[in-house]
C-alpha cells in the first residue's frame, strides 16, 4: 500500500480520503486543502520545508564561511571541488521551492569581512540574502492562502548591532504579513490568517528574539538534529522523537555526513550518499506518520513541519508525499471541530 501511495503521488495526484485521485497543485495546496483542514492550528498540519535551504547558492566562486569545520579549513585548497559536492544540499532557488510546495525554509547566515550585508551559509558562502527573501515576500504576495515559515537557525559573526539590523529588515520586508509571537498557537489557522492577510511566519534563534513580537521563540518550533550517518539510525530518531502538545515542531529527514563518513565517500556527493538513500528508504515510510495533535499515548509524535535535502527530486515526491499526509486528519471529520475548535 505504502509503495502505491507513492506511486500515485509521483504522478502528481494524491489520494482523497474516499478513495478517488485528486491532483495536487503544489503552487497553492494550502489553499486547495479541504475547509475543515483550514479551521486546524497550523502546528497540528504537515507541512514540508527543506533543509539548509539557500546552499543552491554556492558556486565554485564561494569562499569559506565562518561555520566551516577546521578539516574544511585545511582541505579546502586541495579539494574545492569535493567541498562543493557536500556542502550543497539543494539545487533549486526559494521561488522554485515555493512552487513545488515547500513552506519551511531552514536558514544559517552569515557577516563577512568588510561587507555590509548577510549572507546564507553552510561551511561556504552561499547568496547575499535579499534575494530569497524578496523572492518569498512576492510569492507570498501573489498566493493570498498560502503561509511560509523562515526558521532563521544559526548565526555566525554575528554582533547585537547585526542582529538588530537584520531585525530591522525582516520587519520592514515583512511588516504586517508577519504572524505576531502569541502565547496560544491554537487559533493560528490557515483560515484566521488568511482572514487577517498574515502570512509569514519567522522564528529567530537567538535571544534578540525578545526585542520584537512579531517573531516566534525557538521553543515555539522546536528543530531536534538528529545527527545520524544512517538510514536505520534516522528512522529510529524520526520514530521515537517527542514534542510538546502546544508547539510546533521540526522533523529533520536527513542524514548528517561526518568528516569520516566523506572521506570513504570522497568522490561522491551528499545528494547520492545521503538524499537519495533518504529518498528511496525514508520517503515511503512517511505514509507510516500523521499529523495532528500529540498525545500521552504511546506511539509516534504527530509530524508538523518535515524538511529534507534536494527536495525537487523525483518530480517532487517529498512535497507531495508530505501534504498527502494531511488527508489522514479527515478520517475523524466529526471531531475536526470539537478537536481543534
Amino acid at each position: 500500500m505504502e509503495m502505491q501511495i507513492i506511486f500515485i503521488l509521483a504522478l502528481g495526484t494524491i489520494m482523497s480520503d474516499n478513495g478517488a485521485a485528486q491532483s495536487i497543485d503544489l503552487e497553492n495546496w494550502m489553499r486547495d486543502l479541504p475547509e475543515q483542514l483550514k479551521n486546524i492550528p497550523l502546528i497540528y498540519l504537515a507541512i514540508p520545508g527543506s533543509h539548509d535551504s539557500m546552499t543552491y547558492g554556492i558556486t565554485r566562486n564561494s569562499s569559506l564561511a565562518p561555520d566551516a569545520e577546521p578539516v574544511l579549513k585545511r582541505l579546502y585548497p586541495l579539494f574545492q571541488g569535493t567541498i562543493l559536492r557536500w556542502t550543497i544540499t539543494q539545487a533549486i532557488d526559494a521561488l522554485q521551492q515555493l512552487l513545488i510546495g515547500i513552506r519551511y525554509f531552514d536558514l544559517r547566515l552569515a557577516t563577512k569581512t568588510g561587507v555590509d550585508q548577510f549572507f546564507f551559509t553552510h561551511g561556504m558562502y552561499a547568496g547575499e540574502i535579499s534575494q530569497p527573501l524578496n523572492q518569498v515576500k512576492e510569492y507570498v504576495e501573489q498566493h493570498p492562502h498560502e503561509v511560509v515559515i523562515l526558521d532563521f537557525q544559526h548565526f555566525y559573526g554575528f554582533s547585537t548591532e547585526d542582529h538588530q539590523k537584520l531585525i530591522r529588515y525582516v520587519l520592514n520586508l515583512f511588516g504586517p504579513q508577519l504572524v505576531p509571537r502569541q502565547p496560544d498557537l491554537n487559533g493560528v489557522t490557515l483560515n484566521s490568517l488568511q482572514r487577517l492577510r498574515q502570512q509569514v511566519i519567522v522564528v529567530y534563534r537567538h535571544p534578540s528574539v525578545l526585542s520584537t513580537g512579531e517573531f516566534w521563540q525557538p521553543q515555539m518550533l522546536p528543530s531536534p538534529w538528529p545527527r545520524q550517518d544512517s538510514i536505520r539510525g534516522l528512522l529510529e530518531f524520526l520514530k521515537n522523537v517527542k514534542r510538546h502538545p502546544g508547539m510546533g515542531f521540526v522533523h529533520q529527514a536527513v542524514l548528517t555526513p561526518t568528516p569520516g563518513f566523506i572521506i570513504f565517500r570522497w568522490i561522491s556527493s551528499l545528494r547520492e550518499r545521503c538524499a537519495k538513500p533518504v529518498r528511496n528508504e525514508i520517503y515511503p515510510r512517511l505514509a507510516e506518520f500523521s499529523p495532528g495533535r500529540p498525545t500521552d499515548r504511546d506511539g509516534m509524535t504527530p509530524v508538523n513541519v518535515i524538511i529534507a535535502d534536494f527536495v525537487e527530486m523525483n518530480d517532487a515526491i517529498f512535497s507531495k508525499s508530505v501534504i498527502h499526509l494531511n488527508m489522514k486528519l479527515l478520517r475523524k471529520t466529526d471531531s475536526i471541530t470539537h478537536t481543534y475548535g
